[in-house]
């Protein structure tokens, strides 16, 4: 699946053969079993993405598949099961760099590989970024995303509590089984109230926020003191705005995050602890992935058409 312009992904994809590269030293190559369709792939194929195509440029970012050339190496056993973020991912097989490579244990879920390179450990770092204890609080805007749900069942396995704020209340009872302690409205005076009302008797750690906006306005007007703002969303195109007497008088941080950048304060020895740690908790049959659909690479217009429309989970191109 490759692009030859920028534009809307439904006109300008198309869906045809394209050679793979040699082998370079510090590569293998995968056979590709299935791929999400994510927000960040849209926006690389209409050249609004950090990272820009270079024409004709195969499609996709993120995937799961199997390793069908080592070229030798032995650290990465063929016909092992793994996940990886890199361009050039809708396709049957692709050369990803050894750094991109995460192994895998053989009895992985495939729907959970697919979708294991990105918001899992987005939602890891953003949750050790809040420093919330146990028994604490996070609240977390855009609370149906993707993101937010890993998040609230990370927070859950650590005794965290979390305060879950959404547009409405379709997805209500699906958080709480996740283990939202609480559902919100996203209403202003609602959320005023309830969260100077929590803070009088809990410790609020952390407000993780994917919207800016009035939203994260009134919750930095109304946190605990010494709580961090962590904004790494922009779902909003509101700016944020507050006094600087919000800030002072409570010792607030208000820092943005992007999982690149965190990373890259991490030693490789840090960064294979944390991903055996997420693998770990994604094995556990209770950890929810939700996937809404899975569609072969030639129907990619239909399942771009439903990613847009979808309100839970994600689509998957499914190549196994």
């Amino acid at each position: 699946m490759f692009f030859e312009e920028k534009g809307d992904a439904l006109k300008v994809l198309k869906s045809g053969e394209q050679n793979i590269p040699e082998l370079h030293s510090n590569e293998v190559k995968v056979k590709v079993l299935a791929s999400p369709i994510n927000p960040a792939d849209f926006m690389f194929i209409e050249k609004q993405y950090r990272v820009k195509p270079e024409f004709p440029q195969i499609a996709g970012f993120e995937g799961t598949g199997i390793i069908v050339d080592n070229g030798g190496d032995e650290n990465f056993p063929s016909n092992a099961i793994v996940a990886f973020r890199h361009k050039n991912i809708w396709a049957e097989f692709a050369n990803i760099p050894k750094d991109k490579i995460i192994l895998l244990p053989k009895n992985f879920s495939i729907e959970k590989a697919a979708q294991l390179s990105l918001n899992p450990l987005t939602a890891w770092a953003l949750l050790e970024e809040s420093n919330a204890k146990e028994n604490e609080w996070v609240v977390l805007s855009a609370a149906s995303s993707a993101v937010s749900k890993l998040i609230i069942q990370f927070a859950k396995n650590k005794r965290v509590k979390t305060m879950a704020i959404v547009r409405d209340f379709e997805q209500k009872e699906a958080l709480l089984s996740l283990g939202a302690n609480m559902v919100l409205i996203s209403d202003d005076d609602i959320i005023e109230k309830q969260i100077r009302e929590l803070g009088k008797t809990e410790r609020i750690a952390s407000f993780l926020d994917a919207v800016g906006g009035d939203l994260a306005s009134t919750i930095i007007k109304t946190i605990s003191p010494n709580s961090k703002i962590i904004h790494y969303g922009l779902y909003s195109d509101q700016n944020v705005t507050y006094h600087n007497s919000d800030i002072i008088f409570k010792n607030l941080t208000i820092k943005g995050f992007g999982i690149d950048g965190w990373m890259n304060g991490k030693s490789k020895t840090e960064i294979k602890k944390i991903w055996n740690n997420i693998i770990q908790e994604l094995m556990n049959q209770d950890f929810k992935m939700e996937v809404s659909g899975t569609y072969p690479l030639e129907d990619f217009k239909q399942a771009i058409i439903e990613s847009r429309n979808i309100k839970s989970g994600k689509n998957l191109f499914w190549m196994n």
